[in-house]
């Protein structure tokens, strides 16, 4: 069965578009354009509406990224989005994660109770919110801040929350194939 990602050819390139994917490139460390951005470059108005998020939410803040892409990936196999949990257990592996820990994202969406509990208390908030988002509570945020998260990473925790869902949505809309790329740093990360 075609499927939107595989129905289009890649976008025309245009020097708006080049300077889009090259922006992409930069804010994930990515060798290359991943395919998710290369299919939505076909609707660059709505291109230019989901840059922001990586960009913003996932590239940028106070939070560090590593937990963020451990957010995303648990949230990314919670709602069986094999593109997003792929890609980004190789940006996971980039920035030191453990097998263990992405193996505890993958089939638990969490990390291990043996890892370090700030963490795992931010992952577990997000993983709640991507499942029912008004189901946070007062409790929630006074674990958090206990925990030593301030409001920014708080408030953080819940973007990322959102962005991973937003993420997923839109790759599993389009049945995006993952990238060989990707594939390969998964292959090549596992094997060592």
């Amino acid at each position: 069965m075609k499927t939107i990602s595989t129905i289009f050819e890649n976008p025309a390139v245009t020097p708006e578009l080049e300077n889009t994917f090259e922006t992409i490139k930069e804010e994930l460390g990515a060798p290359f354009v991943p395919h998710f951005f290369q299919v939505w470059g076909d609707a660059p108005m709505a291109l230019q509406g989901i840059v922001p998020a990586m960009k913003y939410i996932l590239g940028s803040g106070v939070l560090d990224r590593k937990l963020k892409e451990m957010i995303m990936i648990a949230i990314s196999s919670l709602k069986h989005c094999n593109y997003c949990e792929t890609a980004h257990q190789v940006f996971c592996y980039s920035m030191g994660a453990l097998p263990e820990q992405i193996e505890s994202l993958v089939n638990a969406h969490t990390l291990p109770d043996s890892d370090n509990p700030k963490d795992k208390a931010a992952i577990d908030f997000a993983v709640k919110l991507s499942k029912k988002p008004n189901l946070s509570s007062e409790e929630d945020f006074i674990t958090l801040k206990t925990l030593g998260y301030s409001k920014a990473e708080i408030l953080e925790i819940i973007a990322m929350s959102g962005m991973a869902v937003f993420y997923s949505h839109l790759a599993d809309a389009t049945k995006i194939n993952v990238d060989e790329g990707f594939i390969a740093a998964l292959s090549d990360t596992v094997e060592d």
